[in-house]
């Protein structure tokens, strides 16, 4: 197959779990049938490369954009990006496309080219009306953008059932059209590494417990949750924060003003404010007594994968796909949550959060033998359940039947 594959992220710039996602699938698509198969990357950036079966091309926009609203700019910029990969293309019998930023182009080629289309879903803009902070009414086109994508895809890959659920529920996606391939990890790649160089490099100190944060600065990921939640936490643990990208310089500045608070009290914090490359991120996963996660909306959660495939055991928000990944009480701990109230029981509802949150915490921390037996069970499954290799050859074999239906002639 002469496959396309259309994202906003690809390396080196990937900053969350879709990021991740295209990066391993390309790899392994692109092994699979020794390498028959050809692979053309359109990405958002400046990438260029052509080797063997596979050719990335990054696609930039030169110049800045007069807009009378600052944030309609990054906007603006992604569906100019989107026309010129809709000029990028020709001779693909699929064309697969990774969240709204790319939506628009797979649109138009779909039509232009008479091509089945593809979408994975990663997220959906609907459960994430924070984005408004980011785009303003720009996040009315992005869903618009995505709700249209979804009505004209031939086929929609949900990386777990909940989402499955929610394309049907929210954007009336037929169920037949909707089938469930799981992310996966790496797990030669993200495995038990111990390496106290990478410890003393950060200022972590190898003589204290911490626990491990890995996420954007933003509401999705639930890092303020995390921060009201340390307050209640055993004071003698440390805090890793590996955080980075803020949405908005407003969500940045609650953050820097909590840890700050925290540090006053006495609190270790270690915030380490960018993206960590594997070869000491690896380490920080293995490392940690526990890796946390107290997302508020997350359809898969690669990140628990990766801190799982570690042998680490995780604590996290029972939502979303999070709930197909970790297993309570066997893997790690789930802290159950409810997050559609009406506004005003919303800070109620995010102090129960944090003071649950903070008890599973502490009940681990507490048993040094039980968090042991969960990183080995937690490496076991990561290992046995969530192959790359796997998602690929599934994700072949969709395209393969979608070209033979005729999808994308209509």
């Amino acid at each position: 197959m002469r496959i396309a594959i259309l994202t906003n992220e690809y390396p080196p710039h990937i900053y969350g779990g879709a990021g991740a996602h295209v990066s391993h699938l390309v790899r392994e698509l692109a092994a699979l049938d020794q390498g028959r198969h050809e692979l053309i990357i359109l990405c958002f950036g400046e990438q260029r490369e052509k080797s063997g079966n596979l050719e990335v091309e990054g696609i930039r926009a030169d110049f800045s954009f007069l807009v009378k609203n600052p944030r309609h700019r990054k906007l603006l910029d992604t569906l100019f990006r989107n026309v010129l990969m809709t000029g990028r293309l020709e001779g693909v019998d699929i064309i697969h496309c990774h969240t709204w930023y790319t939506h628009l182009a797979g649109c138009l080629l779909k039509q232009l080219l008479g091509r089945p289309l593809v979408l994975t879903t990663h997220s959906l803009e609907p459960q994430r009306p924070w984005k408004a902070e980011q785009l303003g009414s720009g996040y009315r086109v992005s869903t618009w953008l995505e709700r249209t994508a979804y009505r004209n895809a031939d086929g929609v890959i949900a990386v777990s059932r909940a989402m499955h659920r929610d394309v049907q529920e929210i954007y009336g996606v037929p169920p037949e059209k909707v089938r469930v391939i799981p992310n996966g990890v790496d797990a030669r790649l993200f495995r038990p590494i111990r390496n106290p160089e990478v410890l003393a490099k950060y200022g972590i100190s190898h003589d204290k417990p911490y626990l491990l944060f890995v996420g954007r600065i933003s509401h999705q990921k639930g890092i303020t949750h995390l921060l009201q939640a340390l307050e209640l936490v055993a004071p003698e643990v440390q805090a890793v924060l590996c955080a980075a990208d803020p949405d908005t310089p407003e969500i940045r500045q609650e953050v820097e003003q909590k840890v700050a608070a925290l540090r006053r009290q006495g609190r270790s914090i270690v915030w380490l404010d960018r993206f960590l490359p594997p070869e000491e991120l690896i380490p920080l996963y293995s490392q940690a007594a526990l890796f946390v996660c107290p997302s508020i909306y997350e359809p898969f959660g690669i990140i628990n994968l990766e801190a799982m495939a570690c042998g680490t055991p995780v604590v996290a928000s029972a939502v979303g796909g999070i709930r197909e990944v970790v297993v309570h009480e066997e893997t790690g701990l789930l802290v159950p949550v409810e997050w559609e109230c009406p506004a005003e029981h919303v800070p109620q509802v995010a102090a129960r959060f944090a003071r649950d949150l903070a008890g599973a915490v502490n009940r681990l921390l507490a048993d040094p033998e039980r968090r042991a037996v969960m990183g080995r069970k937690a490496r076991e499954r990561a290992e046995s359940r969530f192959s790359w290799t796997s998602v690929a050859r599934r994700t072949l074999e969709y395209y393969q039947e979608l070209a033979g239906r005729g999808a994308g002639m209509e």
